[in-house]
């Protein structure tokens, strides 16, 4: 269980319906547990073989969505899966530039505008149970939120900057 980082044993999947044997993504069903432990929304069953690195520092890639600028020290939300907690956005890395003929990475931006892309570090309030996108994409991508408005702000991969094509 991860966060927490407390170990048990499914028993059991049940639905409505009656008990099965597997559940696929996005159905929805009650998973018996054979310990008795603390379970919250946003926790993540996960393979003690290869769990998600649990962390609260992520290095990301972004592509930002809103008008107003991103600006490293800016305090926003991150929704990862059901999990939402505070984040401050720490540097900025190098920023995706699409002018001429093949993209390339620039040197970092001081801020990001819309529809920017760019690689960043992000330090969150709370551990999340994280994977490389390029491995797990549940796990390994996230929206950056506006506090005040709910507004989703922008989109993020967890891992190491995106390489290029070609």
């Amino acid at each position: 269980m991860l966060p927490g980082g407390a170990r048990t044993t499914v028993s059991g999947v049940e639905t409505a319906d009656g008990p099965l044997d597997a559940a696929t993504a996005g159905r929805s069903v009650t998973v018996l547990l054979a310990d008795d432990i603390d379970i919250s929304r946003g926790d993540v069953l996960a393979s003690a073989a290869q769990p998600p690195q649990v962390t609260d520092e992520v290095e990301a890639t972004l592509c930002w969505l809103a008008e107003k600028p991103l600006r490293p020290g800016a305090r926003l939300l991150l929704k990862h899966g059901t999990r939402t907690t505070q984040v401050i956005v720490g540097a900025l890395g190098e920023r995706l530039s699409l002018d001429g003929d093949t993209p390339a990475f620039t040197d970092p931006p001081e801020q990001l505008g819309i529809n920017d892309i760019a690689h960043a570090t992000l330090r969150t309030a709370d551990p999340l149970p994280v994977d490389p996108y390029a491995q797990v994409r549940a796990t390994g991508s996230f929206l950056l939120i506006d506090p005040p408005t709910g507004n989703t702000l922008a989109a993020g991969l967890v891992g190491a900057p995106l390489a290029l094509p070609g």
